[in-house]
């Protein structure tokens, strides 16, 4: 294990036992993620997850890169459905739960025969900084009720040799890109299902609440407010979780990593 290996992971851990929520604490786990690789020297990650709906790849948003955000945005309602990375998933299954391959402008043949729409992505990507690389994706549980394939994907690029040093030192880029996906995995899953971690402080309260199994009036005690306060933000919970129920809204809360 090389000694910035080392460092990430004591540093990741200690940070894990800080006790903050999501997304705070996902925030504080990707700084240091992008601390290690800068010490490797591997300029650009995008790292997250995504789904599969009928064979085309589709990705809210990115749990960590440094891609321009106004390319993101473009990239997330343009180019994601044909995006080699993404559609490269279907070649998962039972007895290949993860696969590595390159990315990047030097093999743009590959990339061509395996999808042909693929390469405008490709190229547009190269243009912010992702010219060389390797992708490293990988199955990922899904939610309950879920008819959609779900994954992990982390792709380490760069210019000036940073895809070279990527395929040197992909070993241990596993194991820190894991050990990362196991402390923000709750994030992983808002990010698939489209929640933008935007509770209002009040909303987090409630929702704490909730989780402690106060009632309505006890909530409204509790912070102070009148019961049809505690309706509107209740009201409010179930929207922004996509929740039928309370019940649910807390279940949600505990897997995004809120509570």
């Amino acid at each position: 294990m090389s000694p910035q290996l080392a460092d990430f992971l004591t540093d990741l851990f200690a940070t894990a036992a800080s006790g903050q929520a999501m997304p705070e604490s996902g925030d504080s786990y990707s700084r240091l993620f992008y601390r290690y690789l800068d010490a490797v020297g591997i300029e650009h990650c995008n790292f997250g997850g995504f789904e599969l709906a009928s064979g085309l790849g589709q990705v809210n948003e990115f749990s960590g890169s440094r891609l321009p955000e106004p390319f993101l945005e473009e990239f997330v309602a343009e180019l994601s459905a044909d995006d080699y990375a993404l559609l490269k998933a279907k070649e998962l299954g039972p007895d290949k739960p993860a696969i590595a391959f390159n990315v990047g402008l030097p093999w743009l043949d590959e990339l061509r025969a395996f999808n042909p729409g693929s390469e405008k992505g490709q190229i547009e990507c190269a243009r912010h900084g992702i010219e060389d690389g390797v992708a490293l994706i990988g199955q990922s549980p899904m939610a309950p009720g879920s008819d959609r394939e779900r994954f992990y994907g982390f792709v380490f690029a760069g210019t000036d040799g940073s895809g070279q040093r990527a395929r040197e030192k992909f070993h241990e880029l596993q194991v820190a890109s894991f050990a990362l996906l196991d402390k923000m995995r709750p994030q992983f899953e808002a990010t698939i299902e489209g929640f933008g971690y935007n509770l209002t402080a009040r909303e987090r309260e409630v929702l704490g609440a909730l989780a402690m199994g106060l009632q309505r009036s006890q909530i409204a005690h509790r912070l102070n407010l009148s019961v049809p306060s505690i309706d509107f933000h209740l009201k409010a919970l179930r929207g922004k979780l996509q929740a039928q129920t309370l019940a649910e809204a807390v279940a949600k809360g505990y897997r995004y990593g809120i509570l």
